[in-house]
C-alpha cells in the first residue's frame, strides 16, 4: 500500500466497524473530525446499572499494545486494555486504537483487524470512538496499540491495596496465553510433545484469556481489595510488580493452579510456568473469610481457584520455600520458544 494515512473511501469502510452504540456518545470515528466527545453524566449510566449504585464515577484510562503473536491481533488488544479496565472495577465503555502498517501489508489485512476489534468490542459492549491508522516504511511488522477507558462507582473502586494477613488467591490457569502461544507458533513440533487431545485442550485454556466479566463479577460480590491480571512474567512476575515498593510481600504456601497441558510443556521445553505469560489468570487478596466465599463461588461456576499465600510484613518480597523470589526478567515464552525450535520438525 502507499505510504501514509488510509484514502478516505477506505476509511470510510474502516470506519464502519465501530463496536457498541453506547449511550452517551456525542461524537465518535469520522472523517474529517479527529477527537470522540464523550457526554460523561450519560457514559456512566451503564456503570451505576452494574453495581445497582447513583452515585459519581471515576474515569479509569489504559493503553496497552499487542507484542506476542497471535492470529488474531485485534481481538487480543481489546482483551488486554478491557481486562485491565475491569481490574479497577471499571465497566470498560470506549476503546481507540492505533494501527501502524508496514507498505507490504494490503488493505484486506487491516480491514480484518478493525473488524476483529469490532467483533470483541460489540461482544463486550465497548464502542469504538476512533483512532488512528497509517502505512508507514519506518515499520517492517504492524505495530497495534489500544486505548480504553471505563467507569466506576466511586464506592467499589478497587484500591489495590494490600492489607497484612490478607490471602493471595489466584483464580484461572497459570500460563494459559502462553500455553496457546506456544501450541500457535510450534507447528507441527508441537505433535512430538502433546497429543491431539492435549493440542485441543491447550488451544482452549490459550484462547480463553478475557476476563473482564468475571473480575467484574468478583468485583460485585466480594469488594476484595485487590485484582491484578497476571501477563507477561506469568503469576510470579505479577506478585512481584504488585508488592515492589510497598511496606508488604507476599508467603507463597501453594502453587498457582495449572493444566496438565502446561506442566507437559513446560518439563519438555525447560521453562518455569509460573513465569510464561499468563493472560486469563486473576490474582485477588481479600480476607480469609472472603477468600473462602470466592474459592466456593469458583467451584461452582467451575473456575479453577486456589488460595496460594499470605500477606506479610517481608517488604516488597515474594517468598517461596524460605526463599525470596527473583524479580521478573522477561517471560519464559521465549525460553519455550527457542527451545521448540531445537525439536526437529515432523
Amino acid at each position: 500500500m502507499d505510504e501514509g494515512k488510509l484514502k478516505l473511501p477506505l476509511l470510510k469502510e474502516l470506519l464502519k466497524l465501530s463496536g457498541s452504540k453506547n449511550k452517551g456518545i456525542v461524537l465518535s470515528g469520522k472523517i474529517g473530525s479527529d477527537v470522540a466527545i464523550i457526554d460523561i453524566e450519560l457514559a456512566k449510566d451503564k456503570a451505576n446499572e452494574f453495581y445497582n449504585e447513583n452515585s459519581d464515577v471515576y474515569l479509569i484510562e489504559k493503553s496497552d499494545p499487542i507484542t506476542f503473536p497471535t492470529s488474531e491481533p485485534g481481538k487480543h488488544v481489546v482483551i488486554v486494555n478491557s481486562n485491565d479496565i475491569a481490574c479497577s472495577g471499571a465497566l470498560p465503555y470506549g476503546f481507540l486504537s492505533t494501527i501502524i502498517a508496514p507498505k507490504s501489508m494490503d488493505y484486506e489485512e487491516i480491514h480484518e483487524i478493525q473488524e476483529q476489534m469490532h467483533e470483541q468490542c460489540t461482544k463486550q459492549n465497548i464502542a469504538i470512538l476512533g483512532g488512528h491508522t497509517e502505512i508507514s516504511s519506518s515499520v517492517n511488522s504492524i505495530i497495534l496499540s489500544g486505548h480504553m477507558f471505563g467507569f466506576v462507582p466511586k464506592a467499589y473502586l478497587i484500591q489495590n491495596k494490600l492489607s497484612l494477613d490478607e490471602k493471595i488467591m489466584v483464580i484461572g490457569y497459570t500460563g494459559a496465553e502462553g500455553t496457546g502461544i506456544i501450541i500457535k507458533e510450534g507447528g507441527k513440533r508441537i505433535n512430538r510433545i502433546l497429543d491431539k487431545d492435549e493440542i485441543k485442550e491447550g488451544r482452549r485454556i490459550g484462547s480463553n484469556i478475557n476476563i473482564t466479566e468475571l473480575a467484574l463479577e468478583l468485583n460485585k460480590r466480594f469488594s476484595p481489595s485487590l485484582i491484578h491480571d497476571a501477563t507477561e512474567g506469568g503469576v510470579y512476575g505479577a506478585l512481584s510488580e504488585i508488592v515492589a515498593y510497598t511496606d508488604v510481600g507476599i508467603i507463597l504456601e501453594d502453587n498457582a493452579p495449572i493444566s496438565c497441558v502446561t506442566k507437559k510443556l513446560a518439563e519438555r521445553l525447560n521453562f518455569n510456568p509460573y513465569r510464561l505469560i499468563s493472560s486469563g489468570a486473576i490474582i485477588l487478596s481479600t480476607n480469609r473469610e472472603k477468600a473462602l466465599d470466592v474459592v466456593e463461588y469458583c467451584k461452582l461456576n467451575d473456575i479453577p481457584c486456589k488460595i496460594i499465600g499470605t500477606v506479610t510484613k517481608s517488604k516488597g518480597e515474594v517468598i517461596l520455600d524460605n526463599i525470596t523470589i527473583d524479580k521478573p526478567d522477561g517471560d519464559d515464552i521465549v525460553k519455550a520458544l527457542e527451545e521448540l525450535e531445537k525439536i526437529e520438525d515432523g
